[in-house]
């Protein structure tokens, strides 16, 4: 594990090697998140080198994960230790107390970091002598399915009931959708051990609801979270706000209907702010309140609904144009960019744009809707596109797998507005008509 000199504050940077889902890769970023959440160390999982020292506003630095956001310039979120630990004993109060962690998702951002983390945070309250994980790190390193679910689960429920403690876990909802749509008994088996969970956090993608009233009728106790690295992950579960998170809309982001806008989120669990390349530090989806506090001016469009309980919160879209697939996000603007860079594909297309469309497992998939150049053939660009783009990482920018579109459709235009801009809305119709 290689360190990084910090800042004047003499703590060092501690940087995991890149990590693949192998259990020996997994153990070593749950030490190094022990060490993090001890206090004893700052770990910087962010999107580019370490800087070699802080700005002032973030000098409390003791996390750093890559941005949850939709802009395509690398930044990188910077957490404090006390930001962290309010997020996990806002979950603990919002469960069944802190209990043992399954880890299930990267450990790379922030979602898979609080799992470790809030583990970690269970030692320290309840006086274990280590984090309570399971004993051995789980396999992650190939095609989540029913087997390496069931492979994980058992232990760390029999670990759990060793220690007397609540299970928890946490699914992005490609992985439930896998789960749910196993028939098999090794599926069933897998449906049987979710259900021992004392709580199922599902998040990274809005969850069709269908998929969890299924998850619910196998007896899993799923909670939906809502929340991004900017707020040290989920701060809202099943549209309730945890504790200390107060909910607002911006009402000069408001729809035409009046019923919803801008979601702002006031929070102990707000991070310091973001950090640029360039090592400066950047403030601006953070807004200064009048009583001397701040909120977070999130991309999302939401509704609050009052109820007996308490506020209600309900996502009605994204105020940009991010697509969350398989709980990743992605910028269209940036698969377009790789289109047009691609080798294999100049000349080829005289315009394109890439939307996201519903889809049961993924929550949204990526679609290309290209328009062929006077010289292409038209029938062989379904399969160019995501083939070019697979191998353009070796001529430009290089483009996640789950980035490359899962289908391209030809059109003989795309729909335009105002001076002809395209019209994003009306391409994603488009796809969705055609039968993407």
């Amino acid at each position: 594990m290689a360190r990084t000199p910090a800042d004047a504050t003499a703590v060092d940077w501690t940087v995991p090697a890149p990590y693949d889902g192998t259990p020996a890769s997994l153990a070593e970023h749950a030490a190094a998140i022990a060490e993090m959440t001890a206090g004893r160390a700052r770990l910087w999982l962010g999107p580019f080198a370490p800087p070699a020292s802080l700005p002032a506003q973030l000098a409390d630095a003791a996390l750093v994960v890559p941005t949850s956001g939709s802009t395509g310039a690398a930044k990188a979120v910077v957490q404090s230790l006390p930001a962290l630990r309010a997020s996990q004993d806002a979950t603990a109060s919002a469960l069944d107390g802190h209990g043992l962690w399954l880890p299930l998702l990267p450990p790379t951002h922030i979602a898979g970091v609080q799992i470790i983390a809030r583990a970690c945070r269970s030692a320290q309250v309840l006086g274990l002598p280590g984090p309570a994980l399971p004993e051995e790190m789980p396999d992650l390193s190939g095609r989540f399915d029913a087997a390496v679910f069931t492979a994980a689960a058992e232990p760390a429920l029999a670990r759990a009931e060793a220690l007397d403690l609540p299970a928890y876990t946490s699914l992005v909802p490609t992985q439930l959708s896998r789960l749910l749509g196993d028939a098999s008994p090794a599926g069933r088996r897998a449906l049987a051990l979710l259900a021992g969970f004392a709580a199922v956090l599902v998040g990274g993608a809005a969850t069709p609801p269908a998929l969890l009233a299924a998850a619910r009728d196998a007896g899993a106790a799923v909670r939906t979270t809502y929340g991004s690295s900017e707020t040290a992950g989920g701060c809202v579960y099943d549209g309730v706000p945890l504790e200390g998170v107060r909910l607002s809309l911006d009402t000069d982001h408001r729809r035409a209907d009046d019923a919803a806008g801008r979601l702002l989120i006031a929070s102990p669990t707000l991070s310091l702010g973001l950090l640029r390349p360039d090592g400066a530090a950047d403030l601006s989806p953070f807004r200064a309140t009048p009583d001397g506090g701040r909120v977070l001016v999130t991309s999302d469009l939401a509704a609050l609904d009052e109820t007996d309980s308490g506020q209600r919160l309900r996502i009605l879209g994204r105020a940009d144009d991010v697509v969350i697939t398989g709980g990743r996000k992605v910028l269209p603007q940036d698969v377009e960019t790789a289109i047009d860079a691609a080798p294999d594909l100049r000349g080829l297309l005289a315009d394109r744009v890439v939307v996201g469309v519903p889809d049961p497992e993924w929550g949204a998939r990526l679609v290309a809707l290209v328009v062929p150049a006077a010289r292409a053939d038209p029938a062989r660009l379904p399969a160019a596109v995501p083939a070019a783009l697979r191998a353009a990482p070796e001529h430009g920018p290089d483009l996640p797998r789950h980035a490359v579109p899962k289908s391209t459709l030809v059109v003989e235009a795309l729909p335009l507005r105002g001076i002809g801009k395209i019209d994003r809305s009306a391409a994603r119709d488009l796809a969705i008509t055609l039968g993407a």
